[in-house]
């Protein structure tokens, strides 16, 4: 058993509610494993993984992307013989236990919702290429559009950095390409992408539908309420600490893959229309 009590998840990513969700979702384990949870986001503190490491005292780690795919990350706490567990990891799957929700599949599922309402100029804010996670879901993206026998549009395809100012910043850019629907690689850059509808008097879902992904609190706060995918991030969030607490009692357990599941969930940011040419 080790002799600090402290599990430490680790962030490096702009979206705040997605680091609050893991997080609640983390501290469940406390309350009942002897176990502190305790969350540092790097893109907000600005330190490196080895100064975080270097400075405290962890029995366990919890690693989210992009950190979760990060080779040199995973070397330098394996160096230190800490258990870990990585959400939503896409490289080296075997590497210790994980636990992940089908991206992909997800991505594809909210862009045939577009589709099967009619739209068929649809743009999408992919997620930053730091991000492996925003290649599955572009992938996703384009496989639904691939299936109907259509051609990706180039300039239907802008990147942001997961912020609600990116959304709204590179939105511009896609309404003069004229889609009819508009794909957020998250919530927050969906909600973004509403402030430049609004400030263009582009009504939505009346002149453009917009959806977006992770179904955080801003999809049924915004106006109006977002199409999203539900990922379920407090339950990614405790299971991963469970499975470190589990790593960290018994060491020689073997490695655990999980999988969550997602779910497209409807509101009023999406509107049928005829099936409109390419």
């Amino acid at each position: 058993m080790a002799s600090s009590t402290n599990i430490l998840v680790l962030f490096d990513n702009n979206g705040q509610e997605y680091a609050s969700r893991i997080h609640a979702g983390a501290r469940r384990v406390s309350q009942s494993s002897g176990f502190q949870v305790n969350a540092e986001n790097l893109f907000l503190s600005r330190r490196t993984v080895a100064e975080v490491l270097e400075e405290g005292s962890f029995a366990g780690i919890v690693l989210t992307p992009p950190l979760s795919d990060d080779r040199q990350v995973l070397s330098l706490i394996e160096a230190r013989g800490l258990p870990y567990v990585r959400i939503a990891p896409l490289l080296d799957p075997d590497r210790g236990s994980t636990v992940i929700m089908d991206e992909y599949d997800a991505a594809r599922a909210i862009t045939a919702h577009l589709l099967d309402k009619g739209h068929r100029r649809i743009g999408i804010i992919r997620g930053p290429r730091i991000h492996l996670v925003s290649m599955r879901r572009f992938n996703g993206y384009a496989n639904a559009i691939g299936g109907k026998g259509l051609r990706i549009d180039p300039t239907l395809v802008v990147e942001g950095d997961f912020s609600r100012r990116s959304g709204r910043d590179e939105a511009p850019k896609l309404f003069a390409a004229k889609p009819t629907a508009i794909f957020a690689s998250n919530d927050e850059m969906a909600v973004g992408v509403i402030d430049a509808a609004r400030a263009a008097n582009i009504a939505v879902p009346g002149d453009i539908s917009v959806v977006g992904f992770d179904d955080n609190a801003i999809a049924k706060s915004v106006t109006p309420r977002l199409t999203s995918v539900r990922q379920p991030l407090e339950e990614m969030g405790e299971t991963a600490s469970r499975l470190v607490v589990d790593r960290i009692r018994n060491p020689g357990r073997a490695h655990e893959q999980v999988q969550v599941p997602y779910q497209v969930v409807e509101r009023e940011s999406v509107r049928e229309i005829e099936v409109q040419p390419a």
